[in-house]
């Protein structure tokens, strides 16, 4: 009969460990035995540390290590939460979605260098310093669209709005990427109020991340907008600002007044405001706004406000009401829909059909293939064929 193996794991790793892992995951039993781990009184098996580290969605090779380690992606010290400045760790969801998204950026990265072998012009080619005016220009000018670009064929419509935004943004090699869950973990949802986005900048492969989870489509466009300011300015970040845009440092500021001006310019603000009778009802006049821009009722409600055609009072209360309205008028996604359409949904397009080109040619193993799409000898090819056609 085979004896069970146990293993030494100090207390300082188990510790360390539970800190930064999915503790909430754990059943009763799990946690009891890590007590018992902890006070040396139990032994683990491999099996169980294999268990556990699935649980706590920590790698197993942590159980292992001869001291803790820092690791928390770089990105999230940019992070910016209302007014309150980056506190605690990570959840697990978002260090492996940010992994997940860094491995496909540094493949894009050689692809680009192998192929193109140049930069993006367009990646830190502003400075905080510059007017927030001219950074929209220029990112209107490389998306190809005008000032009053939503005013075509029904684009004040925030979900037809973001399909354009990012195939354009997508056109200029920004990688734009998209997800609810971590990978194709269902059981694992991304948290929007940990993140509702973040940018991770490289001269060769700039890529954007929105978090398919934020409950509106209004969300995710003011957050893919928030973030192309954020190549153009050369940034990276890890966005969670309340639906207010306002931030906590003077690059939050700018980048919000560079998706506003593009959104939701002045000149175009005023004038629809100015052509509502004077005696509409309040959630009224927000419905005919709505009818002309591809943005929140909270960012309309701001608006007013910042040209004092409402009160402090007035606004308060538009924003309380702005999730009713919302819920009222914006089009939900549903969940459903077949595999492939769902994956071609989170992964830039031009990043699927590079990844085609390159296993093809053989500049890429179907293994890294699959790591980086989450795909498998069953649905790799006809993802690709999908991607492709």
């Amino acid at each position: 009969m085979a004896q069970t193996v146990r293993v030494n794991v100090p207390r300082t790793i188990l510790d360390w460990v539970m800190s930064i892992g999915a503790e909430d995951q754990l059943s009763e039993g799990q946690r009891q035995n890590i007590d018992a781990w902890r006070q040396g009184t139990k032994r683990p098996t491999v099996s169980q540390l294999h268990t556990v580290s699935n649980q706590l969605r920590v790698p197993f090779g942590y159980f292992f290590m001869d001291e803790p380690i820092d690791d928390t992606p770089p990105v999230y010290a940019k992070r910016t939460i209302g007014s309150q400045q980056p506190q605690g760790h990570p959840s697990r969801d978002l260090v492996d979605t940010i992994g997940q998204m860094t491995a496909i950026q540094d493949w894009a990265r050689q692809d680009r260098i192998d192929n193109e072998g140049t930069q993006l012009k367009q990646v830190g080619s502003r400075t905080i310093n510059d007017d927030s005016n001219l950074i929209a220009e220029d990112i209107r000018h490389a998306l190809k669209i005008d000032e009053h670009w939503y005013r075509k064929s029904g684009l004040h419509d925030s979900a037809k709005a973001f399909k354009l935004l990012r195939e354009r943004a997508e056109g200029t090699g920004i990688l734009i990427m998209q997800n609810g869950v971590v990978g194709n973990s269902t059981h694992r949802p991304l948290d929007p109020k940990e993140f509702r986005a973040f940018a991770l900048i490289d001269p060769y492969a700039p890529l954007i991340f929105i978090n398919k989870a934020d409950e509106f489509e209004t969300a995710r466009l003011f957050s893919l907008v928030h973030e192309l300011a954020h190549v153009w300015l050369g940034a990276d970040e890890l966005y969670n600002d309340t639906a207010l845009p306002t931030g906590v440092t003077r690059l939050e500021q700018v980048c919000n007044e560079v998706a506003t001006a593009i959104l939701l310019p002045d000149e175009d603000f005023l004038e629809a405001w100015q052509s509502i009778p004077d005696d509409t009802k309040l959630d009224e006049r927000m419905t005919e706004l709505k009818k002309c821009f591809p943005v929140s009722y909270t960012a309309l409600a701001l608006r007013a406000l910042k040209h004092k055609l409402i009160s402090q009072e007035t606004f308060q209360k538009c924003n309380q009401a702005a999730q009713t309205w919302s819920e009222e008028s914006e089009n939900r996604e549903h969940s459903g829909g077949s595999y492939y359409s769902t994956k071609l949904n989170r992964f830039d397009s031009r990043f699927l059909e590079r990844m085609a080109s390159s296993v093809a040619e053989g500049r890429t193993t179907y293994l890294d293939a699959y790591r980086l799409t989450g795909t498998n000898s069953d649905t790799f090819t006809e993802l690709m064929k999908r991607a492709v056609s």
